[in-house]
Formats: C-alpha cells, sequence, structure tokens
C-alpha cells in the first residue's frame, strides 16, 4: 500500500508541474442532409454529397512520416437523424496495381480505408470502421488511447466500394445507434481518417501521428457540425438454433460410451440492452462455442500452467473493460502474464476427474466443459470520463456418468458457480490519465465431500493508476491487488501446498502449511515509470507476489513469494534510412528474490528487429540467464539452482507483400556446463494464388535435451527423494489453414493441426545438494536400478541394502494430438450467420521408441477419433 500511496503522490505531483505543448488538429465541417440520402453503392453520384466539401491533407504515417503521400485521399461526411454517411475518393495513378484482395471480417486484406470517431470526444475511446477495396468489412473498438484494438466488436453497419480509373470509391452508412454518445444540442467529435496503400505499405492519416509519439485517439482531428442528433438506446436481440451430432471413434468396442452416437438441438440468444445511451447490457442465455477455433497443441513439463487465449465471441467482445495486468504488458518477460480476470475458467473443463479402469469393467463419460447457463455484461462510459464494466456468468452443475459392474450411475465433477467480475475508471488531468477499480468473485455451491477440495468462495480486488504527462510522453503506472479465498481445511492445505504457492518447502523458514486454515489472503503489486516519445525510450519498475495471493478461481496466477525488477530501454529508428525502412534496438534487464530475500534470478535480453527496404522483416534475440534459482522446480522441495545459459534465436521474412511470402524462425541454446541443450526452428508460409483462396502452413519442430528434469516425488523411511532424469525431447507441430472467400460474407474456413511430442529418459538420478554450484555435486546418479518390464517400471536400490527404496513407472511417453474445424460461414444479412462445421479431435499415443515424424505417419489416425457436425443460425435484429 505504500508503494501506492508513493506512486499517486508521485503522479499529482509531476501532473502539476508538467508543462504540455499542444499541436494545432485539423477540423472537419459537416452537414445534416436535406433531401433524399446517398444511395449505399460506391458511386458517389448523389446530389447529397455536393452539400459538403472535401477533407483531404493527408500525412504518410509509416514507412516515413516526415514524406508526403504517393496518392492522395479525400473523404465527405454527411449525416440524419439515424445514419452517418462516410465517402471516400481513394486516388490512385496506377489503378490497375489496386490490391482487392478477399478475406474474412476484421482480416484487413489488400487496400483500404478507414475512419475513427471519438464520439464522447474523450481522447481515449473510439470507433473504427474500415472498408477495403474488395468489399471487406472491418471493425474495432479503440480504447486505452489506441493501446488496444478490440476486432470482437462487430457492429451493424453497410458500405460498398468500386474501383475505376482514377483508384476506388467507398460509401458507408453507419447507425448512431451503434455509436455513444452524449445529449449536447451541438456536439463535437474526435475524427481520423486513414489510408492503407498495399503495395507501398503505405499508412496514412488525416490528422498527423508521428510514428515515435504515443497515443493514437488523443491525437485525433475534430469533426464538427453535428447538431440535433438523439442518442439511441440500443436494442439487438440475435437468437439461435443448432443441431449437433457427435460420433464416437469406435476403437474401444468394450467402452459403451465409445461406440454412442450423441445427437442435440439446442436453442439460444444473445442480446443487447441500452439502460442510456452510455450504458448497455450484453447478455448471453445457453451460449454454444462450436463454431470457434480449437486450441493449439501444447505440452509443459514444468509444471507451469499454460495460457490459452479467449476465443469466445461473448467473453472476447469488450474484454478490454476487464483487462487487469497486475504488470504492464511493457515489462515483457516472465512477469507479465498474471491477470486478476482471466474469462477461460468460465466454462472450463469440470475440477474434479473420475477415473476410468477398462481392464475391470469400469468405464466413464466425463464432460470436457462446464455448461454456461448465461451471462451479462454491463458495460459503457459516461461523458464525465467515467467507464464501467459488470459481468455475470453461471455455470450448471456437471456430472460424470459411470458404468461398472455395479450398474450405471452419476457423480459430481463440478458445482453450480456463479463468477462476478466488476470494473470502474475514471478519466482525469484532461483525459490523459486514469484511476480504477476491479473486484471479482466466485460462489460455489458445494453439496458432496468429493469437491470439498475446492474453494467454497473466491474475491479478489484491484486499484490501479496509470497517470501521463508531458504530451502523453511519460508514464507512471502503479497497481495494488488483494485475495481471499476461503472453503474447507481440505480446500486451504491444498491450495497452500499447490504449485504456485508450495508453503511446504523445508527451507522457506517464511512459510508453513497450517492444516487448520479455512481461509487464505494475500496482496500483489507493481509501480513503473517510463518514456515512451521520442528515439529513446524506456521504463522501469518493481513487481510482487505475496506468498498468499490466490487468484486462479478467475484470474490467472503463475508464482507467488517473488519480488521482482525489471527495466528496459529500447533506440527506435522509425523512419527510413539507407538500409531500412524501420529499426529498434531493445535492452531487457530481469532480477528476483522470494520474500526471505533470497536472490532467485538474474537474466538479461537484448535483442533488435526490423524492415529491410525490400519489406523483408527480421529479428534477433539473445538471452543470457546468469542465475536461475527454483523454488518451484522441487514440487514442493527446497530451492534448486539451475544451470545458467543462453539461448539466442532469430527470423527472417520475405516480401509480405507478395502472393506468396514465407517467414524462417530459428533459436538455440544451452546451458554453460552442457547439461542442457536445446533448439527449435519453423516456418511460416503464406500464398494467395488469387484473391478469393488464401493458404497457410506452418511446421515447427523443437528439440532438447536436459540431464534435470523432475519426473516424480517419493519418500524412503522419513528421506524425500526427488526423482530426475536426463531426457532427450522432441516436438512437431503442423498448422494448416485455409480459406476460400467466395464472396466477402460467404467464407469456407479450414484449421488443422497435428501435434507430436515425444520425451525418452534415462540415467535416473537424485537431489544430492541443491544449491551446490556444480552439477555432479548438485545430483548423484542411480547405480543400482534395474528395469521390471512386465510392469514396465523401474526399481532403485539407493543404499545397496538389496530393498527397493523407489520405484516409478517408466516416465517415456510419446503423445499425439490432432484437431480440425472446417467451418462454412454465411452472413446473410449484415452479423446474421449460418454455420455449418465439421470439427475432428484425437488424443493418443505412440511407442516412445518412435521418433516424431514415424509417430506421425504411422499412428496418428490409428487412435480414437471423434467428430463433431453442427449446424448454426443467428438472426440479428437491431433496433
Amino acid at each position: 500500500m505504500r508503494i501506492l500511496i508513493c506512486a499517486i503522490l508521485l503522479a499529482v505531483t509531476s501532473g502539476l508541474l508538467a508543462q504540455e505543448s499542444v499541436t494545432p488538429r485539423p477540423e472537419y465541417q459537416t452537414q445534416r442532409i436535406e433531401g433524399e440520402p446517398p444511395t449505399i453503392d460506391g458511386k458517389l453520384d448523389d446530389a447529397a454529397w455536393n452539400q459538403v466539401e472535401w477533407g483531404g491533407d493527408f500525412y504518410q504515417r509509416q514507412p516515413d512520416d516526415s514524406a508526403p503521400v504517393s496518392q492522395e485521399t479525400s473523404f465527405k461526411i454527411l449525416y440524419d437523424n439515424r445514419y452517418l454517411y462516410v465517402a471516400w475518393r481513394a486516388y490512385d495513378t496506377e489503378a490497375k496495381l489496386i490490391e482487392a484482395r478477399l478475406g474474412r471480417r476484421d482480416e484487413f486484406p489488400g487496400d483500404w480505408v478507414e475512419i475513427n470517431f471519438d464520439s464522447f470526444n474523450d481522447k481515449r475511446t473510439g470507433f473504427s470502421f474500415s472498408a477495403s477495396a474488395s468489399g471487406v468489412r472491418g471493425d474495432e473498438f479503440i480504447s486505452n488511447d489506441g493501446n488496444n484494438w478490440d476486432s470482437s466488436w462487430n457492429p451493424f453497419w453497410f458500405f460498398k466500394s468500386q474501383i475505376d480509373d482514377e483508384g476506388y470509391t467507398v460509401e458507408a452508412r453507419i447507425p448512431f445507434s451503434q455509436l455513444r454518445f452524449g445529449k449536447d444540442e451541438i456536439q463535437e467529435w474526435g475524427l481520423q481518417v486513414n489510408r492503407n496503400l498495399f503495395r507501398e505499405q503505405e499508412s496514412s492519416s488525416w490528422s498527423p501521428i508521428k510514428q515515435t509519439q504515443p497515443g493514437w485517439v488523443s491525437r485525433f482531428g475534430t469533426l464538427k457540425g453535428l447538431s440535433g442528433i438523439k442518442p439511441r438506446k440500443p436494442l439487438e436481440i440475435q437468437p439461435y438454433v443448432l443441431g449437433q451430432i457427435r460420433t464416437g471413434g469406435g476403437f474401444a468396442d468394450a467402452d459403451p460410451f465409445d461406440r454412442k452416437t450423441e445427437e442435440r438441438l439446442s436453442v439460444g440468444l444473445d442480446g443487447r440492452i441500452g439502460i442510456t445511451n452510455d450504458i448497455a447490457v450484453d447478455f448471453t442465455v445457453n451460449p454454444d462455442f462450436g463454431q470457434v477455433e480449437a486450441d493449439p497443441g501444447a505440452i509443459n513439463l514444468d509444471g507451469f500452467q499454460i495460457f490459452f487465449r479467449e476465443q469466445r465471441p461473448f467473453f472476447v467482445e469488450n474484454r478490454n473493460i476487464f483487462d487487469y495486468s497486475v504488470t504492464s504488458a511493457e515489462a515483457g518477460g516472465q512477469y507479465n502474464s498474471d491477470l486478476l480476470f482471466y474469462s477461460r475458467r468460465i466454462g472450463g473443463s469440470p475440477s474434479r476427474r473420475v477415473r476410468a479402469n477398462n481392464g475391470v469393467g469400469r468405464f466413464v463419460q466425463q464432460p470436457e466443459n462446464t455448461t454456461i447457463l448465461g451471462a451479462a455484461k454491463v458495460s459503457g462510459k459516461t461523458r464525465e470520463g467515467l467507464s464501467l464494466g459488470i459481468l455475470s456468468s453461471f455455470t450448471e452443475r456437471e456430472f460424470a456418468t459411470v458404468i461398472d459392474t455395479t450398474g450405471e450411475f452419476e457423480e459430481e465433477v463440478e458445482p453450480f458457480t456463479s463468477y462476478n467480475v466488476g470494473r470502474v475508471q475514471q478519466d482525469f488531468n484532461k483525459r490523459q490519465s486514469t484511476i480504477g477499480v476491479m473486484v471479482t468473485r466466485v460462489d460455489r455451491n458445494l453439496r458432496t465431500d468429493q469437491l470439498d477440495f475446492l474453494h467454497n468462495q473466491a474475491t479478489s480486488s484491484g486499484v490501479d493508476l496509470v497517470h501521463r504527462w508531458k504530451d502523453r510522453a511519460w508514464s507512471l503506472r502503479a497497481n495494488m491487488v488483494f485475495s481471499n479465498v476461503s472453503g474447507s481445511q481440505e480446500a486451504i492445505t491444498r491450495t497452500q501446498r499447490s504449485f504456485e504457492h508450495l508453503f511446504q518447502r523445508p527451507d522457506a523458514d517464511h512459510l508453513g502449511v497450517d492444516t487448520s486454515l479455512t481461509s487464505l489472503s494475500g496482496t500483489g503489486g507493481t509501480v513503473s515509470i517510463g518514456e515512451f516519445d521520442g528515439d529513446w525510450v524506456f521504463q522501469s519498475g518493481f513487481t510482487y507476489r505475496s506468498p498468499g495471493l490466490e487468484l486462479n478461481d478467475i484470474g490467472f496466477l503463475t508464482n507467488t513469494d517473488q519480488i521482482n525488477y525489471f527495466a528496459w530501454g529500447a533506440r527506435r529508428w522509425r523512419n527510413p534510412t539507407k538500409f531500412f525502412n524501420r529499426f529498434q534496438w531493445n535492452q531487457n534487464i530481469y532480477m528476483g528474490w522470494d520474500f526471505a530475500g533470497n536472490s532467485l534470478n538474474r537474466s538479461y535480453n537484448t535483442n533488435f528487429w526490423g524492415q529491410t527496404k525490400g519489406f523483408s522483416n527480421f529479428n534477433y534475440f539473445l538471452n543470457l540467464e546468469q542465475q536461475d534459482i527454483s523454488k518451484n522446480a522441487l514440487r514442493g522441495g527446497p530451492l534448486l539452482r539451475r544451470s545458467p545459459g543462453y539461448f539466442t534465436g532469430g527470423g527472417f521474412g520475405s516480401d509480405y507483400r507478395k502472393r506468396f511470402n514465407v517467414y524462417l524462425n530459428f533459436g538455440f541454446g544451452g546451458s554453460y556446463d552442457g547439461n542442457v541443450r536445446g533448439a527449435n526452428i519453423g516456418l511460416d508460409f503464406n500464398y494467395q494464388p488469387i484473391d478469393a483462396l488464401s493458404l497457410y502452413a506452418s511446421p515447427s519442430i523443437d528439440w532438447g535435451s536436459r540431464n534435470d528434469q523432475y519426473f516424480d516425488q517419493q519418500s524412503d523411511d522419513g528421506r524425500i527423494g526427488y526423482l530426475h532424469g536426463s531426457i532427450e525431447q522432441q516436438t512437431l507441430s503442423i498448422t494448416l489453414r485455409a480459406t476460400i472467400n467466395l464472396t466477402p460474407d460467404f467464407t469456407i474456413q479450414y484449421y488443422g493441426q497435428p501435434f507430436v511430442a515425444r520425451g525418452v529418459y534415462d540415467n535416473f538420478k537424485n537431489v544430492a545438494d541443491p544449491l551446490a554450484r556444480d552439477f555432479g555435486d548438485r545430483f548423484y546418479t542411480f547405480s543400482n536400478i534395474t528395469f521390471d518390464e512386465e510392469n514396465n517400471e523401474f526399481l532403485v536400490d539407493d543404499d545397496d541394502d538389496s530393498e527397493v527404496d523407489f520405484e516409478f513407472r517408466n516416465p517415456d511417453f510419446n503423445f499425439l494430438q490432432f484437431r480440425s474445424n472446417l467451418v462454412v460461414r454465411w452472413e446473410y444479412r449484415p452479423s446474421s450467420t449460418i454455420f455449418l462445421v465439421w470439427s475432428q479431435g484425437l488424443v493418443g499415443n505412440a511407442d516412445p521408441s518412435k521418433g516424431v515424424l514415424s509417430a506421425l505417419s504411422d499412428d496418428l489416425f490409428g487412435n480414437d477419433v471423434r467428430n463433431t457436425f453442427l449446424v448454426k443460425a443467428t438472426y440479428r435484429w437491431v433496433r
């Protein structure tokens, strides 16, 4: 708390002392339509357009913000009681070279124009509408002064484009109901108009913005002449009907669930209701996300959670409102993944897994995900700069179905749960700065002892401040988070012993497991300062997580009991030089300690990236880890020193304007003592043979070895063995995508990813002196070990007394996974869609003695393949 108070005092003081320079901004005068509105056909031949003058005089933003634009652009804006009308004339002296590539909504293919409205004139938020020469729509909600662009925002609007000898033209009609603005009789809005000239990779804007300047919305020009427009409360209803058939693989003939074909008919409803023009409620009842692309394959042996991005539409839309990263994204590295709210917790896999045993006739059908009964969001922002977000969701009680020798019955695997999130932010200091509060709460209705390991209640809250001054060049960020979880003694003991906390570590005198506790509390926070304007930029700060902080009921938390320092600096060349269009060099420093003062990690990174004059992109990085002492590596054991080392790599890509382009990325490194080695290589291929077809393939392979791979923990006569082995590991994945755009509103899209991960162990060992600097003193290799081939397990006599001290199953693995989606999508009217979906999924294993290529070719489709066929139709009604 003292850190936060000091940060606020510093912010207030700096705000009083700061002297800002104000750059004059362009203005455009619109008019109300007199007579008939223009017909939206892209021709610009309606009489109404003669009422207003053309706006123009664009400035180049990229690649050279000091050079004039190579092609001129003009625009006009009109309005009536219900709509805004926008016209663009994108001149092109080589009109035959206009790129009219097709793509799905928000893909921004080829040449396009764009308009941004800051309808509240708050200098922080805006609404963006993009129109490509080929007829593809793009729309995004802009927040945090351009640091967040939310492409999941899909407003109801319409446009037409047309290519002619002078270039191309666009006409658009945008309902006022899709925007939010005040009730003033005469209004002024922030305005920006942009153009992308694809073949030159030239971006230009009506209101000038230098590449080195921070901010976006705050640098808009002004739209004048709006009068007598009335804000409209949004009212939108989008019902859906869905039919689904899911087939089993049919390989496990003895499993009765495997032979079942599941059929489902479902209906649901999405909608938006305006409380005021500023505040709206979005809701969903019985949502279905069957058209959403499957998560990529991943496997992790270090124990840390794997972060998957949110892809479900309801939770993606307006997610910026609920963003609360415990550490700012600029910190980078290992410190920026902790979140107060992580929406993937809602509707995730059930918490309890009921195990099957086919060998004794016990079969289990486990739900893959928890059913979301419904969810609602209240969101909006007032003209006074107060933004509000409230989210509430309820998930169903879930059961696993079990068949054994006693018959068929159900076991509860997930309780009925409510998730609630509230977020408030207030702008101040001429809209440059914000202060905010966030609160979350999870309540579980636990009614069976089998789920007593879960928290029955979890709350968290946070206070955050972002203060900018000197025309947004300088930024001070500070936040503080608090958490409290409660439940049975079993649940809180489990939390204390979990991977993120590990209170049981024998060398952590400042920690200890208290089995009598029924609640646990903790705090965390970050304070940083940086300059983000000009050729030289930097940021420096501290972040911490107390041992008792727990966010994973509704947030994302990777580690606790840590205090970290981070700093980075960069030199930027944003305008073209003799050799490059742009170039940037970065240097990063990271250091960390635990709450007992033990120095844990110290690492450095240098990297650069750029673009050549031929529009090829490249990057290079070098990581140097000078110290790595892990409190997690032994899963509750003492601190373990890991061998310091390096990792380096980079990438190079061909000109991405071409219809065929490729990007190569690679990396390699290891520890200085040779006990860890690794490398990876990947390729990205993009090919668009015609405007309507795009193909993508991305094969990648990782391989490596380490002599200190943890795999188990066992006790023998009071002593604990932290069992390790030397592992040779390979991972192969191939991501495939194909998109056919029959029209901008009718697409066929395929996604597939085979994934294989193999690990083979030998040289099994135990920890001797976990903090020894020499690897040979840190571990000792078992000398008396035998393999029981019949039971596939190793037996260790560690003290030569002819007795087995440790026994463990062969940890070798060869994991296979394949996921794919084929989606036919027809947007038969704006934002109303019919989906036809075929999904495939399989998970299995192969012989670990096989390499990943052999396993991929021989065994991938020899496992249980499950197919899902889905038809979904939505209709969006907008008042």
